[in-house]
């Protein structure tokens, strides 16, 4: 698990409501306190009653109503996972010894609370495993995708 806590809070936030660069995650769950708490579950079924996971770009519109306003936000919570698609694509990339159905997600998660903007990364599996280098691929690949949307970061 790799923690970042965000440089600059403005520009993180002008990517992340306002731009595109965080629009091919799924959003499973996300969390703003306003005035009010705003609770978001992204998931849901299709009419073959297949589960399906809203995008963050599908949902950036509606997060940005939510928090937009005279005075920020209190807090929020964005948990963003990696599709499908993209976990086998990056998988096997990687070359590792893991099986795509063993991988039940690729997370990165954004806590923004008291002025800072936190982010971890997570992977969650279908099966035990005492082998960390699918976490440390992954903690490599936001790294690299954090600097080449130039979003600046400290490790925490």
């Amino acid at each position: 698990m790799l923690g970042l806590q965000i440089d600059d809070l403005k520009d993180f936030t002008q990517k992340l409501f306002r731009q595109e660069v965080f629009d091919n995650f799924l959003v499973p769950e996300a969390v703003f306190v306003t005035m009010f708490s705003i609770a978001i579950d992204g998931n849901s079924l299709t009419e073959e009653g297949k589960p399906v996971c809203a995008t963050w770009g599908q949902l950036r519109p509606l997060a940005f109503q939510i928090i937009k306003g005279q005075t920020l936000p209190k807090g929020f919570k964005i948990v963003l996972r990696l599709s499908q698609e993209n976990t086998e694509k990056t998988l096997h990339s990687w070359g590792l010894p893991v099986a795509p159905e063993e991988v039940a997600g690729l997370f990165l998660n954004i806590l923004y609370e008291e002025g800072k903007i936190r982010c971890t990364t997570g992977v969650s599996l279908t099966t035990f495993s005492l082998d960390r280098s699918l976490e440390r691929e992954w903690d490599n690949v936001t790294r690299r995708f954090f600097r080449h949307h130039q979003i600046s970061f400290s490790e925490i």
